[in-house]
């Protein structure tokens, strides 16, 4: 009986991983040192696509987190669709910054490379 119950463990954590490496992050899941959801970096993004591009100069730091957030995303879940298209989103944000070429856009242009693959 123990051995049947250890096999039926052991098969549903390799289907739990199975299914966590594959699929879609769950909305409630948290990223990144500063535990951002899935809405709180879409969130982030839509303010900062609002804002104009001279007080985006000012908040480099904020996208730096969002990127350090989207890279802990993608180790978790490397084929989530929305990626996709948060990593674009937060690459012309930057370019709207004046930041194409710093190291941090440098590491999200990477990161939307293995991304888009």
């Amino acid at each position: 009986m123990l051995r049947i119950v250890s096999c039926l463990l052991a098969l549903l954590a390799a289907t739990y991983g199975l299914a966590r490496a594959g699929g879609s992050a769950p909305a409630d899941e948290y990223f990144g040192p500063f535990h951002e959801s899935i809405l709180g970096v879409r969130n982030d993004l839509a303010k900062l696509e609002r804002d104009n591009d001279e007080e985006l100069v000012h908040h480099i730091v904020g996208m730096n987190n969002i990127e350090i957030t989207l890279e802990d995303w993608y180790h978790h879940y490397p084929r989530d669709p929305w990626l996709r298209g948060f990593t674009s989103r937060l690459i012309r944000i930057y370019a709207r910054a004046n930041a194409i070429g710093q190291d941090r856009c440098m590491r999200a242009e990477r990161l939307a490379e293995a991304v888009h693959r």
